[in-house]
């Protein structure tokens, strides 16, 4: 059985946010593996995740054969299926290595489509190369060769993609991003505030010990530092109880608000509709339904922008007529208030996929998709309207793109700096489930000096060297951010972007190979400047245990027993 992507836009990464959890008792195995049937037929992943690991935990306890069964390797298939749609791709990797270790008869082969996508998301692209070509060889299912193809062709594209040096890319503190997940992070233009939607807890959310569980919008004001205040949530006029709020958009002027509010039952979306609200002395007023944009069909991640001269409300939809999964669509917003009938952007920017969370600015559309070739899970895309049509859609590159989910990508006015959301670890990263179960905000700005490292790794014999990692360390500030590393399974090139007046030290490692370490510093740049390091790792000692078998022609006594 092939597991399809984590739809994250069925609840703007709800599904994958909200970890619906409950404890794990003392209880009977057939009680554990019905609660956890129970909870994966709700949506509830994480809490049928427990009781899964819990009943196969026991399982195996109580089985001394435990490698031979088939029950066992049924159970921990499903633990592996189910990490992976938390999205705890580490552990889902070593669920599905340990059961395919062994498969030599390839009982398993259909589950080699899982593994692969998995050593994607870990950035492992030369042996998921591998394992999706495998699973193509083996399977007879043609929609599955299809897939694997598909993302055969993600992980092909890396090799032309932008590194984007002029980026500098970093997760906003503690005061906004918490342990369960933030999304649709948008400045508005009236007062430079951050608004974004999230859960605002580090902790796990027991839906059935809590009545306020939803996500709300925040907003953050910056001090004089540029630093963000704590957010407050907004009042009942935007956040009604019972419902989930985010996706925030603004017009031009920022007194205009655009918003999603979303109904669930557990974790079943059964509503998505696009909101406005107008901003007056006294706030944000009572919030009222986009009726044109709205339907039988689900609406979200307004955006505003501009086509054929007019302000239009860019977004996402399921409605019928569309390419696929959601769609994106633009309204026109007309001068009395009212809006146009919605009109699907076309097949050359939407996909068979999802299309999600546009933005707009001065020209320039960008969106994230899992329907076109990715590095990762949902990677962001631009196209460029040139007031008649749209260019062909391209990827937006490495450093804004992982091999995680990168969504949510939006600019301020300057358009030297935004916002995106991932789910990809960091160093300070706030763990609920996993490193990578959730997402955070992160904040990049545009350099007017653009500094940046370029390393080339090979070997003692000067032959280029793929599969190294480099681990780049900021020595001047060894308690600060930036900590980067990088694992290149294609080349042996390496880029990372580098600010002025800093210290470094990257420390190089590859399987096979003694490690090493270089120091440099940027001291002194004044223009754009690239540092360019060529580094020869030694390989280790290859160990062979020679075994020596000794004759000997003397007779061997046997005594009676």
């Amino acid at each position: 059985m092939i597991i399809q992507r984590l739809y994250i836009t069925t609840v703007f990464v709800l599904l994958a946010s909200l970890l619906l959890a409950q404890p794990v008792r003392s209880n009977s195995f057939e009680q554990m593996v019905e609660a956890a049937r129970l909870a994966e037929t709700q949506g509830n992943y994480a809490g049928a995740l427990d009781w899964y690991e819990k009943a196969y935990e026991d399982l195996k306890e109580k089985s001394r054969k435990s490698r031979g069964n088939p029950i066992v390797k049924e159970f921990a298939l499903k633990v592996a299926e189910l990490n992976y749609k938390v999205r705890d791709y580490e552990r889902a990797l070593k669920a599905y290595q340990r059961i395919l270790k062994a498969d030599d008869e390839n009982m398993f082969a259909e589950h080699r489509f899982n593994y692969a996508l998995c050593l994607k998301a870990m950035a492992q692209y030369d042996v998921a190369l591998k394992e999706f070509k495998t699973y193509m060889s083996l399977t007879e299912d043609m929609e599955g060769k299809k897939l694997a193809q598909f993302e055969v062709e993600g992980i092909e594209l890396i090799r032309g993609l932008e590194p984007n040096m002029d980026a500098s890319i970093k997760p906003l503190g503690k005061k906004i991003n918490s342990g369960n997940g933030e999304f649709s992070p948008r400045e508005n233009p009236d007062d430079a505030s951050l608004y974004f939607g999230s859960f605002n807890t580090s902790k796990r959310i027991e839906m059935e010990e809590s009545d306020d569980y939803h996500a709300k919008i925040y907003v953050a004001v910056a001090n004089d530092k540029g630093e963000f205040n704590k957010a407050e949530a907004l009042d009942q006029n935007i956040n009604r109880e019972g419902f989930h709020s985010a996706n925030v958009a603004f017009s031009r002027d920022g007194r205009t608000m655009y918003f999603t509010r979303i109904q669930t039952e557990g974790t079943e979306l059964t509503s998505s509709r696009i909101m406005v609200s107008r901003k007056g002395d006294d706030g944000w007023g009572a919030a009222d339904v986009l009726v044109s944009v709205n339907g039988e069909w689900k609406s979200k991640h307004p955006a505003v922008g501009q086509l054929y001269g007019k302000e239009v409300l860019f977004f996402a939809s399921d409605m019928e007529g569309g390419e696929g999964g959601m769609d994106l669509y633009y309204t026109n917003i007309n001068t009395d208030g009212s809006f146009s009938t919605p009109v699907n952007l076309g097949s050359d920017i939407n996909s068979s996929g999802d299309d999600i969370s546009p933005f707009y600015h001065d020209g320039t559309l960008y969106y994230s998709t899992d329907g076109k070739p990715t590095i990762g899970g949902y990677d962001i895309y631009y196209t460029v309207w040139d007031g008649v049509k749209w260019s062909e859609t391209t990827n937006i590159g490495l450093g804004f793109n992982s091999s995680f989910d990168d969504m949510y990508f939006s600019m301020n006015g300057n358009g030297k700096s935004g916002y995106l959301v991932s789910n990809r670890p960091t160093d300070k990263k706030k763990r609920l489930k996993s490193k990578t179960c959730c997402d955070d905000i992160f904040q990049f700005g545009i350099k007017e000096l653009v500094i940046d490292l370029l390393a080339i790794v090979v070997d003692d014999k000067d032959s280029p060297l793929n599969g190294a990692k480099i681990e780049l360390i900021n020595l001047t500030d060894p308690n600060g951010y930036p900590l980067d590393s990088k694992y290149n399974a294609l080349g042996n090139e390496f880029q990372f972007p580098l600010d002025a007046d800093f210290k470094y030290k990257a420390v190089i490692k590859a399987e096979g190979f003694y490690p090493d370490s270089i120091e440099f510093n940027t001291a002194g740049i004044i223009d754009n400047y690239t540092v360019k390091k060529k580094i020869s790792l030694k390989p280790e000692p290859v160990i062979t245990e020679e075994i020596e078998i000794v004759t000997m022609n003397q007779p061997i006594r046997m005594n009676n027993i």
